[in-house]
């Protein structure tokens, strides 16, 4: 028996429990969805905009970066993801801001929605509490608050989901219950499937863990939709996993990366390629992902082909983000890490504490 179906050796690893996290997303979507129901929308004072910023960092900074994804066709205005202390230029009061900070108090997010205020903007404060909730209550803004004690990766559900159904409100994203309905079915049914019970012969995240073992994943998505859910997946392989992971997308690394995988073999056999599979793929971009897999499949341990599940944007992103999270705390739990600490982070942040 390997230590993924060990539940025992599971519960010794997986101290402050990331996997029961995990496990638990459905329930989380859910529950976002009624707090969306229950956001104060008269306080959005302007309907029209110019543009949306979405502000936020690590596993808040994710929700504005599926978000765009989900929006790129659909949408005729700018779409600006801020990661990072300052605004560009280019939004002004009559932009729409979307602050989003789990614990309401990421440095580099209070800065960038202070400048985002003085610019005249209208703002949305997504958080658990801390200074964003103090800035949204002291402007009267509208803030859509979550749950707090959770690490902000492990809350992408209640950070993403009521955000984009309140835009979907706002008539700001296109989105139909029927999407929603199809997305929610999907990830009851893979938490059901990739649960701590369902052994690794029959459970795909356990399996997919089990072939990354100890090499190092690279993560291919496509240009718009799974270009977001290949850096989240790379994300939560750094902070889960605590391994390295990288990721590209298609078609722009076929104009540089593929060429890199022509030396240091005996560095690169320890690696192992991941590439998201759709079912409806374009013909041009599923020749350019067949044809360079079969360039570069010598320089790995081995090739993973996800397929991509769901009909909407929205059902195929969720169930593709959602395996990569499972995966990754399976992933550090195969190889004995306990997924939930980030002390590194931490370190930074004291650091940084210093200067204030």
């Amino acid at each position: 028996m390997n230590i993924l179906d060990d539940l025992k050796k599971v519960r010794e690893v997986d101290k402050e429990g990331m996997l029961e996290i995990e496990e638990n997303f459905y329930n989380q979507l859910m529950e976002a969805k009624e707090i969306a129901s229950g956001v104060d929308l008269k306080k959005i004072k302007m309907r029209t905009y110019k543009g949306i910023a979405f502000l936020g960092m690590g596993g808040s900074g994710f929700t504005g970066d599926l978000i765009k994804g989900l929006m790129r066709d659909d949408t005729g205005i700018p779409v600006e993801v801020v990661k990072g202390y300052n605004i560009p230029a280019c939004i002004d009061d009559d932009w729409l801001v979307v602050a989003v900070s789990y614990s309401g108090n990421t440095e580099e997010t209070i800065s960038a929605v202070n400048q985002s205020l003085s610019r005249g903007c209208e703002v949305v404060c997504v958080t658990s509490g801390g200074k964003l909730e103090k800035i949204a209550d002291d402007y009267n803004k509208c803030i859509i608050k979550i749950p707090s004690g959770l690490q902000p990766r492990g809350a992408i559900g209640y950070l993403f989901f009521p955000t984009f159904l309140v835009l979907g409100h706002l008539k700001l994203v296109d989105v139909t219950d029927g999407e929603i309905k199809e997305s929610l079915d999907l990830i009851r049914k893979k938490c059901s499937l990739y649960k701590r019970e369902i052994s690794s012969d029959t459970n795909y995240a356990k399996s997919i863990a089990l072939k990354i073992g100890e090499n190092l994943p690279i993560i291919y998505g496509t240009n718009g939709l799974l270009s977001p859910v290949a850096f989240r997946w790379k994300c939560e392989m750094n902070e889960n996993s605590k391994a390295p992971c990288f990721w590209a997308e298609f078609p722009e690394l076929n104009h540089n990366e593929t060429v890199g995988w022509g030396r240091l073999k005996d560095i690169t056999s320890r690696f192992v390629l991941i590439v998201f599979r759709e079912k409806e793929e374009n013909v041009r971009i599923k020749t350019r992902i067949e044809t360079t897999i079969k360039l570069i499949k010598g320089n790995f341990s081995g090739v993973i082909e996800i397929p991509v599940e769901g009909k909407s944007k929205l059902a195929r992103a969720l169930s593709t983000m959602y395996l990569g999270d499972i995966v990754s705390v399976y992933l550090a739990i195969l190889n004995g890490t306990d997924p939930t600490p980030v002390e590194k982070i931490q370190v930074l942040k004291s650091e940084l504490a210093k200067l204030d």
